[in-house]
């Protein structure tokens, strides 16, 4: 157990700006206040209703935070990568808790420390690095929030398909491979919709479709469909 927390120790630094400020003490209180997680692919994290573990640390992987409406449909409100931390979980500790409001997903196979509501309110006087960071990542994904929010109130389906399709594509020069639901569920609308407009774009030879598999064939016509 001793090497294996090293080794989690030692990622830590390598994975997170502020570790590589702290004390070997300080990171080691921070073990002592954490708990660590390895959750395959699939694995649901956490569910509405769920009782939240502490503050997400993301040491590798991909976390999915999506809601659910009460007709059933989903939507995808962030991921969560290496080196980041989970917004809400941050919620969760620092205010008054009443139960996650989201279900979080491991995309692939994802590994996470939970750290204590405890060692973050310690953090406020004796672990400043780290009580900066989670602020700072606090404040880049409340902007990121809004741009989500803004592109939901008021951008079309069909441009932020082609800005999904890019950005998952490098600019057109890789296979994409996510499904018409999975396209649906991250862009918070209905599978028969992304279908017809996936259709739409195979028509006029910006991609072709099989199944789980997008190949983009003209990537400037989705820049333009953006730009309009």
């Amino acid at each position: 157990m001793g090497d294996k927390r090293s080794a989690i120790i030692e990622e830590l630094i390598e994975t997170f700006c502020f570790a590589g400020d702290l004390s070997y003490k300080q990171l080691e209180n921070l073990m002592d206040h954490s708990n660590y997680q390895e959750a395959p692919a699939g694995t649901i994290v956490a569910e509405k209703g769920s009782f939240c573990h502490g503050l997400a640390l993301v040491l590798s992987g991909d976390l999915r935070v999506a809601m659910n409406s009460e007709d059933g449909r989903e939507i995808t409100m962030y991921h969560i990568g290496k080196g980041r931390i989970c917004p809400l979980s941050a919620a969760c500790v620092l205010g008054d808790f009443k139960g996650n409001t989201v279900t979080v997903t491991a995309e692939v196979d994802t590994r996470v420390i939970w750290v204590t509501r405890r060692f973050f309110e310690q953090s406020f006087t004796e672990c400043e690095p780290f009580y900066r960071f989670v602020m700072s990542d606090l404040s880049n994904r409340l902007f990121e929030a809004t741009l989500m929010v803004d592109g939901l109130a008021f951008i079309s389906v069909r441009k932020r398909l082609a800005q999904l399709l890019l950005s998952n594509s490098n600019d057109g020069r890789c296979p994409v491979y996510i499904t018409h639901e999975g396209i649906a569920r991250e862009l918070g609308t209905a599978r028969e919709v992304i279908s017809r407009e996936l259709k739409g774009f195979e028509r006029v030879g910006i991609l072709t479709l099989s199944r789980g598999r997008l190949d983009i064939k003209n990537s400037q016509e989705l820049e333009k469909i953006i730009q309009q």
